[in-house]
């Protein structure tokens, strides 16, 4: 479930950089990031983050404010995932939240410049379907073909409470529907109890 900040993390029995021909281990479809002239990092494989197809609805984010220090984090995945996760968050982290923190998902454009970046990734998670960033952070390592790379440190004066929060109640309170091994299964193959689990999602947030 808990992943690195290295773009491919996160996947059961996998190791290394990037996404391509990997498959669903949780169903969700990984994050795509636009505009990076690396290849791992920009494969077209799934689409642009307007794909109607992932599941889970397009590619949305939330932002996260430290009501302390200012630190601005983005949680990036499926719309519905991140209406989820906001519920989760604003209920675990409130104490450390500004007011001015998302309420609902809001539409990520991959390729429009000034939104997160692959760079700002300080966590993976889900197979590499939800990444957190933060605003002010540049890792070098993203960018470096070498997997033994050092990850660059975070900056300074980052709120570490608002953090640990954000970190935990996403890898605890993601969505996740196990088993998925093969890359396209037919839900027949779900349980029922699953199956109703994920339209109602799928109702409530796509």
């Amino acid at each position: 479930m808990y992943g690195t900040r290295a773009y491919g993390s996160g996947y059961p029995g996998y190791f290394g950089y990037g996404v391509a021909g990997r498959g669903f281990p949780f169903w969700f479809w990984p994050v795509v990031w636009g505009g990076s002239s690396d290849q791992y990092l920009h494969d077209s494989e799934y689409g642009d983050s307007f794909n109607t197809s992932r599941l889970g609805g397009p590619m949305a984010q939330a932002n996260f404010i430290s009501n302390s220090t200012g630190s601005t984090f983005h949680v990036l995945s499926d719309n519905s995932t991140i209406g989820s996760l906001i519920d989760s968050i604003n209920t675990n982290c409130s104490s450390n939240l500004s007011s001015s923190s998302s309420k609902s998902p809001s539409p990520y454009n991959s390729s429009a410049p000034g939104g997160p970046q692959p760079e700002q990734a300080i966590q993976y998670y889900r197979s590499s379907s939800i990444v957190l960033t933060l605003d002010g952070y540049n890792n070098s390592a993203t960018f470096n073909n070498n997997p033994n790379t050092t990850d660059s440190p975070l900056p300074s004066g980052v709120d570490t409470t608002l953090l640990n929060c954000l970190n935990y109640t996403v890898g605890e309170a993601a969505p996740l529907i196990d088993s998925a091994s093969s890359r396209y299964i037919s839900p027949s193959c779900l349980g029922f109890t699953t199956l109703v689990w994920l339209l109602w999602v799928l109702a409530h947030y796509v």
